[in-house]
């Protein structure tokens, strides 16, 4: 395993997160991201300059980043993809750790992604405010030749990573670090072990975590949405009470109650995602009062920010001691 050290310049991060500047109503009334703003040319890759500012300050932090090295099958072709994982200072094989997987939005990478916000969680760990967690920061584009243009492309890649190539990722991380599964990748681990495992992402990313939330709820308790709303029903034009329906059918199949999950959604109050993610979140509290309760879906508004790396950062610090407090 190689080791990597990670940090990443604002106005990089920018570019691979890719930001929301205005929305546009969509004929179901349901507000949607106009990604018209941000200028990409087709051949831009980011990917080496996310890098590069991924090998500049990693020496900054207590802890390290590895890279982890797997293979995934995607409609008949098998890629070799790369995540990027978080290792505190504190990690030890003789002692589980938690573990958070992260994911980027529209036009982004796993290494901008883990450059940016391996520092916060390295702060959080030195500081003592969250139980020793490892954050898994992984891209659901299959290549680089899968971000296109049209950020509505990317929605069949954050279903098919929230109900498969999640599984292959769980598989990977949780057979090399001492999680919770202890080794033990069986489903009755997986689902034994699930307090202790967390899924979360930003903008596109949300979307994959709502995905998630609503497909593998078995697997995980913790869910950090930002600055994202749930596409689940996009293929039917779902109002509102249709998303709800859809969102919260799995863990009512389970037999979750409000104490079975934690979801901490959380955007900037300055960004345009707050007009997509608002109405569905009444909606969940409206429809589902003995499920969605305050403790087990709380929402936090990142005041005076929008749809920018800084963002991502408040809101992980914010969020991450929530999920995994310090014991």
């Amino acid at each position: 395993m190689t080791t990597i050290i990670a940090s990443l310049a604002i106005a990089a991060s920018l570019v691979t997160l890719a930001g929301l500047a205005a929305a546009t109503l969509t004929s179901s009334g349901r507000e949607q991201k106009d990604p018209s703003p941000i200028a990409i040319e087709e051949d831009d890759n980011p990917i080496p300059e996310a890098m590069a500012g991924l090998l500049d300050t990693a020496s900054s932090l207590h802890g390290s980043i590895d890279t982890l090295a797997y293979e995934q099958s995607y409609e008949g072709t098998v890629y070799d993809k790369q995540a990027f994982v978080y290792v505190p200072d504190s990690y030890s094989p003789a002692r589980p750790v938690n573990v958070l997987y992260l994911t980027h939005g529209w036009w982004g990478n796993a290494a901008g992604l883990a450059a940016g916000v391996a520092p916060v969680v390295d702060k959080l760990e030195a500081s003592g405010e969250v139980s020793p967690t490892i954050v898994v920061f992984a891209t659901y584009y299959p290549d680089r030749s899968f971000a296109t243009d049209d950020y509505e492309d990317d929605y069949t890649l954050n279903r098919f990573f929230a109900t498969t190539e999640i599984d292959t990722l769980i598989s990977t991380v949780e057979s090399r670090y001492t999680t919770f599964a202890r080794g033990d990748l069986s489903d009755a681990s997986l689902r034994a072990s699930r307090r202790h495992r967390a899924f979360g992402g930003f903008s596109m990313g949300a979307t994959t975590t709502w995905d998630v939330f609503a497909l593998r709820p078995q697997y995980f308790y913790g869910y950090m949405p930002m600055a994202g709303e749930s596409w689940i029903g996009h293929a039917e034009d779902a109002d509102e009470e249709r998303i709800g329906q859809l969102v919260t059918d799995g863990v009512l199949r389970a037999g979750y109650g409000p104490s079975d999950f934690r979801i901490l959604a959380s955007v900037g109050s300055e960004d345009p995602a707050l007009w997509d993610m608002t109405p569905q979140l009444d909606e969940l509290y409206q429809d589902y009062p003995d499920l969605m309760t305050e403790s087990s879906l709380q929402v936090w508004i990142d005041d005076g920010e929008d749809h920018s790396m800084t963002s991502v950062c408040n809101q992980v610090a914010h969020n991450l001691p929530l999920l995994f407090p310090h014991s």
